[in-house]
């Protein structure tokens, strides 16, 4: 029985239960840390990595523009945090040397690395399951 959609009660309740398993896993990597369990800080993390790996890495500006919310003070003051707790680098600019880049920390690629790997297996298997059914 589908519940108005493509998708059966049961296939949405395993769709459901990856994506509670993903934030789990955040909790987990982030070791219960309240002040990590945040969206914010999702978007903080996962966007200087991306960026990072892009070659591109982000300004401390650029950094808070991926923040959902928050004045400019509180932004900064996420970065601050992540700096102080060892999961990002800030440091200057390879090309505008007045301006400050925040990359992350090796802790921070490794517990994020074991964090995306963990919930691609979830991920996939859910969908896996899913399709076959």
């Amino acid at each position: 029985m589908t519940s108005g959609t493509e998708y059966s009660r049961d296939e949405l309740l395993a769709w459901m239960d990856a994506l509670e398993a993903y934030g789990r896993d955040w909790d987990e990597t982030f070791e219960h840390r309240a002040r990590y369990v945040t969206q914010e800080f999702w978007y903080l993390l996962v966007n200087c990595m991306i960026a990072n790996w892009r070659g591109t890495p982000l300004t401390v500006s650029g950094a808070c523009q991926h923040m959902k919310s928050g004045s400019n003070r509180t932004r900064e003051d996420r970065i601050r945090r992540a700096v102080d707790d060892g999961y990002l680098v800030k440091k200057q600019g390879s090309q505008d040397r007045r301006e400050a880049i925040v990359v992350p920390s090796e802790k921070l690629e490794q517990l994020m690395i074991g964090h995306f790997e963990r919930t691609l297996k979830i991920t996939a298997d859910t969908l896996s399951e899913l399709v076959r059914k």
